[in-house]
């Protein structure tokens, strides 16, 4: 099957797409790189550097039929995210 993660860089997202990747699942990562690092990303998924979050579909720049193709003949997605805390 092929799944979508969003957050896949981070510690709990890098660690589901590894699993994913182990059962022979194609795995595509979506992070912005704010939280998650870079060197989590595992070299068998495709990586797509994207802040879905704060996606504005009226921008220019945004190409949708592009951000579509990603999703196309996906079985299952998955968000990953953290939570913060104001320091007090």
């Amino acid at each position: 099957m092929k799944y979508i993660v969003t957050g896949g860089a981070g510690f709990i997202g890098s660690n589901l797409v590894d699993k994913l990747i182990e059962s022979n699942h194609e795995v595509i990562i979506i992070d912005d790189l704010s939280l998650g690092k870079k060197r989590n990303i595992n070299k068998k998924a495709q990586f797509h550097k994207l802040n879905i979050a704060s996606f504005d579909p009226t921008k220019k720049w945004v190409n949708l039929d592009e951000i579509g193709k990603l999703f196309e003949g996906v079985e299952g997605a998955t968000r990953t995210f953290t939570m913060l805390r104001e320091k007090e």
